[in-house]
């Protein structure tokens, strides 16, 4: 992706985030006119990611291989990589063999072990930034990720890993000279630590731009005016609540930034024929250096009669291959890869769905895949996830979806009702069995509030195995969030470009939401406070759909279909 296309991005994403009106409300008062800071110059260390490497493996690291990438610079020794941001100077680090792999069963430190362990790892590598005069870092809590796994109809679950989480803070002083914070949301701003078997660092993501000089000091808008702003992008919704907060906004590492502004953060639910449904929060530019006010271009219209060039059955999961051919598939076995994606706009209140549906579709459109279908708005139907099933989304093996949904299901526009609901996809594999899997579909993602809340790391989130067991009539994967999450422009191209660079798909996902998701909403349970990312997929007891790669790009699984057929759910706060 070009540099311009990543700030257009940046700008883009700052359609995102919120927390909940407790946070903010002392602020609103207190911030007429807040500063905005410029950012210094990313100092890119070329050295550091090799630093990183030797402390990991004490000082003796095998041989090292380095890549250069657009927006990288990689470092490889044995099964552990290190890539260093160009565009911020940020850090992530994974044990490709170790981090969310659930056929490990790691012995964890304790918590309190897990925390010295991070702090010891951060300061070694100098990591975490001290708190400057203009923000206030400090350590942000425990997350994990964990599995829950059906098995012989009882549910055993473990966890993977311990992580240690640190944010980030601006302090502003006011007039009378008393100092306020304001909450940093986006991708940046924060630092988390994995800690695996043994206390091992399995997993590091952070980035922390440093602050060079308060660049102005702006009138902030009102907070009724960016209420009233989003209302113009909320469409035909019924809206039962409307809030609004401010905060910083710093974008994901690979993102470039010049300057830390305020944002206001507006969330928000809604009444949806009867059924009330938390809507993805959305930021409104705070002063002049938030983000452009973007031409809105509507989705391109779908004809009444509009149908893929034919019902397409590539036969290409079904079993019968070898494994050299799953890994690389001759051209005589399968005429095409097919992806395609439903998604709301402004009329939903949801200006940056569009660019996570288009970014999602026309990467893997420029490696080759075959765009079934890329519906929009109006166009995002129901009936293509139901009852006309076989003509879209079953007819494609990578869908996405970007929009509204809670854990029950998720908001699409009539024909037929107004969203896919659990019920409509049958309790059991293979009733109704005709969704999703008996033709082509592979993966889907749910880019919206849910709909994978559970219980077992959220109070009120029920059973996800109750509610989508039966989406997997041949389906590999389901992936999404279990919690509120945040409108943005990337995820769909995110996702995709770590997925043709070989990430398998659920580490593509994983990753993508460590990098532009922030780790907590202020919802209550069980949509908050903290955010999940989620997968749910189905194996047939030798988890091989969890290692899963898109097409041509390694090992695929057949489809999990017969009585066998077990399935898992996994998840990390973000």
């Amino acid at each position: 992706m070009k540099s311009s296309e990543r700030r257009r991005g940046m700008l883009g994403v700052l359609l995102i985030i919120g927390l909940a009106v407790g946070l903010f409300s002392p602020h609103d008062s207190f911030a007429q006119k807040l500063p905005v800071f410029k950012l210094a110059e990313p100092k890119i260390q070329k050295e550091q990611p090799i630093r990183i490497l030797s402390n990991l493996y004490k000082g003796n690291p095998p041989a090292m291989n380095a890549r250069d990438k657009a927006d990288a610079l990689v470092q490889i020794a044995g099964k552990k990589e290190v890539e260093l941001f160009k565009e911020s100077g940020g850090i992530f680090m994974r044990d490709v063999e170790l981090l969310w792999n659930p056929q490990v069963k790691p012995q964890l430190p304790s918590k309190d072990q897990a925390r010295g362990i991070a702090d010891k790892f951060l300061a070694d590598n100098k990591l975490l930034p001290s708190s400057g005069p203009h923000y206030r870092v400090s350590f942000d809590g425990f997350s994990e990720t964990a599995l829950a796994e059906e098995v012989k109809g009882k549910v055993e679950t473990r966890a993977l890993d311990v992580q240690a989480n640190y944010k980030v803070d601006v302090s502003v002083r006011g007039a009378d000279g008393t100092t306020r914070s304001f909450p940093v949301v986006g991708g940046g701003g924060r630092f988390k630590v994995a800690i695996g078997d043994r206390g091992s660092v399995v997993g590091y993501y952070g980035v922390w731009r440093s602050i060079s000089e308060i660049a102005s000091t702006e009138e902030v808008l009102p907070r009724e005016k960016a209420i009233e702003q989003f209302k113009k992008t909320a469409g035909e919704f019924k809206l039962s609540k409307t809030d609004a907060f401010l905060a910083y906004y710093s974008a994901p590492g690979y993102e470039n930034q010049s300057y830390l502004a305020p944002v206001w953060v507006v969330k928000a639910e809604a009444n949806i024929d009867g059924k009330i449904i938390p809507l993805r929060n959305t930021i409104i530019a705070a002063t002049k250096y938030g983000p452009e006010q973007k031409k809105i271009i509507p989705p391109t219209a779908r004809a009444k009669d509009a149908k893929p060039n034919q019902p397409s059955l590539d036969q290409d999961e079904k079993g019968g291959q070898s494994m050299f051919d799953r890994i690389i598939p001759p051209a005589y076995a399968h005429p095409a890869y097919e992806a395609g994606a439903s998604w709301l706009y402004t009329e939903s209140g949801l200006p940056g769905c569009k660019a996570v549906g288009n970014g999602f579709v026309n990467n893997l459109r420029a490696a080759g895949w075959q765009i079934n279908f890329n519906w929009g708005g109006y166009g995002a139907f129901e009936s293509d996830w139901n009852r006309n099933d076989d003509f879209w989304v079953d007819a494609a093996d990578f869908v996405l979806y970007c929009g509204h949904a809670n854990m029950n299901g998720w908001v699409l526009h009539k024909p037929d009702d107004t969203s896919l609901n659990y019920t409509e996809v049958g309790s059991i594999p293979g009733s109704p069995n005709d969704l999703y899997g008996q033709n082509d579909a592979e993966w889907i993602i749910i880019a919206a509030c849910g709909p994978l809340q559970d219980s077992h790391f959220v109070n009120g989130g029920g059973n996800a195995f109750d509610r989508w067991r039966g989406i997997f009539d041949g389906l590999h994967i389901l992936l999404g969030y279990g919690a509120v999450t945040y409108d943005n422009e990337l995820e769909g191209s995110r996702v995709t470009e770590l997925c043709l660079a070989g990430w398998p798909i659920i580490d593509a996902w994983f990753r993508t939401a460590w990098e532009i998701q922030p780790s907590t909403n202020g919802y209550p349970a069980p949509n908050g406070p903290n955010i999940y990312v989620v997968a749910m997929y189905a194996h047939m007891g030798d988890y091989a759909t969890r290692n899963d790669h898109i097409w041509g790009k390694g090992y695929v699984a057949p489809d999990p279909i017969g009585s066998g057929q077990r399935r898992v759910l996994m998840w990390q706060r973000t």
